[in-house]
């Protein structure tokens, strides 16, 4: 990971203006999940004020490359990049072989990753580059080795405060702007540091907007809806089980929504060859064991492959839930907040920062699926109250989680950056 001097081929910007001409997004993650989709309007909406955009793939994926081709935006595949895997769900221990190995895999990859991330620049030519997330620090000292124009949007908080935290919080120090989404990453991440340095929440389209408890359906039964999958740990699915188990031996009716679940059940012992055999073992993945849960609760949960009809999902709910078990940022609770709708989550950072406590929806502490449960159950027994925090969420929704306010700060920070300005506050 020493300093490398840039190839004498990269390209010097050209920007003359008060926006830049042309952006390169570079796009960390390799599955349809919610940095993607916020890249996604956050692309749509520069394109929309007039940037060139471009979207460079750091880890190949079919699906990503059919989303944003699908909507117009041009892909291509940034060759030669290896990021951190995504701290979100990635804590990493030397106790641990195969996090040694990937944290091996990393360092042996950082030189190459600098040199590839200055060809893609001297390749597609942009006026600044924008990093989608944490996982590319390679790139990011690169660029800053390289005295390129782009911008870093940390989509996540560190999960420790070990060495990898020490060296990337170094790079973000020396980075001409980094953006965050929350202000309770960017204290975790750069604390009372002087870097260059603001938040700007993500944004949920402006065709969400509209507030749909009138228009929901009648029902005998009081539906929410999860979106955070079965797979990951984070998700905190496990919690939602248990506090369901809970639910089921009240009186109350509800049904949950689990757009995603089927689809990760596709999990690691389908793909060996010898999945057969560990299944019948009855040692099966997480998400198989999971799914035999919420199939026990019958009518209750409707299990859904993922799709991209969420918006119409959404629009047929009460409310959501969100029981993350580590910090994280919640997209779906700010789209049901553009609907009008409330949210239950767990006390942790990102998720709390989204739901405000008896305003616009109920938090419980992390884990705890009683308290989770009777969170859930005020929300299912509580029309009128479901109803007022609604009202308050979309409002909060409109003031501070809108595209247009997101393009604007952006397109703010794009222009400090191309004009050598220092005027990025920490929160500002």
């Amino acid at each position: 990971m020493n300093e490398i001097p840039p190839p004498a081929a990269v390209h010097q910007h050209r920007f003359t203006g008060r926006v830049p001409g042309s952006v390169l997004f570079v796009q960390h993650a390799k599955s349809l999940g919610g940095s993607a989709v916020s890249l996604l309007y956050l692309v749509q909406s520069m394109r929309d004020a007039g940037i060139d955009c471009t979207i460079a793939l750091a880890l190949h994926s079919q699906a990503l490359e059919e989303f944003y081709a699908q909507a117009g935006i041009r892909v291509i595949a940034a060759d030669g990049l290896v990021c951190w895997h995504h701290s979100t769900v990635a804590q990493r221990h030397f106790t641990n072989p195969r996090h040694v190995g990937e944290l091996c895999q990393i360092a042996a990859s950082w030189r190459s990753t600098r040199d590839a991330t200055l060809r893609l620049v001297d390749r597609i030519k942009p006026d600044l580059v924008h990093l989608n997330s944490m996982p590319l620090s390679a790139s990011a000292q690169a660029l800053t080795a390289a005295a390129f124009p782009y911008v870093w949007h940390v989509r996540e908080p560190p999960q420790d405060q070990g060495y990898r935290t020490a060296f990337i919080r170094s790079l973000m120090q020396a980075a001409p702007a980094c953006v965050f989404i929350t202000e309770y990453d960017r204290q975790q991440w750069l604390g009372n540091s002087t870097a260059a340095a603001t938040i700007v929440p993500n944004a949920v389209p402006d065709f969400w907007f509209e507030p749909t408890h009138q228009h929901r359906p009648l029902q005998d039964h009081v539906k929410f809806a999860y979106l955070g999958g079965l797979k990951l740990t984070s998700k905190g699915a496990s919690v939602l089980l248990d506090a369901f188990r809970i639910l089921a031996r009240t009186s109350q009716r509800w049904q949950c929504v689990m757009p995603g679940a089927l689809t990760d059940v596709s999990d690691w012992t389908h793909r060996l060859p010898v999945g057969g055999l560990i299944r019948a073992a009855g040692v099966g993945g997480q998400a198989e064991k999971l799914l035999a849960g919420f199939q026990s609760l019958g009518s209750a949960v409707q299990l859904l492959p993922s799709t991209a009809a969420i918006h119409d999902i959404m629009k047929c709910m009460d409310f959501v839930v969100f029981p993350a078990v580590y910090p994280h940022f919640p997209r779906p609770v700010i789209e049901a907040a553009a609907l009008g709708l409330p949210a239950v989550g767990s006390d942790v950072g990102g998720v709390n920062g989204c739901i405000l406590h008896g305003e616009t929806g109920l938090l419980s502490p992390a884990g705890d699926a009683h308290a989770l449960a009777l969170a859930l159950q005020k929300m299912i027994e509580d029309s009128r109250f479901r109803l007022e925090l609604g009202n308050r969420a979309y409002q909060r929704a409109l003031a501070i989680h809108t595209l247009s306010a997101q393009q604007k700060a952006i397109s703010q920070i794009y222009a400090q950056v191309l004009l050598g300005g220092s005027s990025l506050l920490p929160g500002g």
